[in-house]
């Protein structure tokens, strides 16, 4: 038995996994700390630049889903150690004040993020993210991370 069979019988196997097990094999296997920290930010960014482009294409289209612009607006804040005022966050979320602090105070409610003093400035409130948050985010982006890898390697 040769390499190449060796390589035939893995990919039988691989090919035989089922999904869910693929995924898992890819997300245990541990890549530097910092490679994927920074793999994570790049995701979140793409996928909030490629939000924002859409409404330049689709003229007149609103797409509309401010919970998620604002989780992505706060994981990316978070990894860059940025503060965002809950006024900041209103308009990133691409809706109306009110709806946005609507779902602030269902995230807020959720345990998702908190609201607080803002301490450079007394007078304003900025958006803290919780540990939920941020473990669900990278949770995320860990998959999406892995799609990418599968995708690379039938294509590859």
């Amino acid at each position: 038995m040769g390499a190449a069979s060796e390589r035939d019988d893995l990919i039988d196997v691989v090919v035989r996994l089922p999904r869910k097990a693929i995924e898992e094999t890819l997300l245990s296997m541990p890549p530097d700390a910092r490679e994927l920290s920074e793999r994570r930010l790049a995701e979140a960014r793409a996928v909030l630049v490629g939000r924002r482009r859409r409404a330049t294409h689709f003229n007149g289209v609103r797409f509309y889903d401010p919970s998620w612009d604002m989780f992505l607006e706060l994981y990316v804040a978070a990894c860059e150690r940025r503060r965002i005022a809950v006024s900041q966050l209103c308009k990133l979320s691409g809706g109306s004040t009110t709806t946005a602090l609507r779902h602030i105070e269902h995230l807020e409610a959720l345990g998702y993020i908190v609201r607080q003093t803002d301490p450079e400035d007394g007078r304003g409130l900025i958006v803290g993210t919780l540990t939920p948050l941020l473990v669900a985010s990278e949770q995320w982006l860990d998959l999406q991370i892995a799609e990418f890898r599968i995708q690379d390697r039938r294509s590859g």
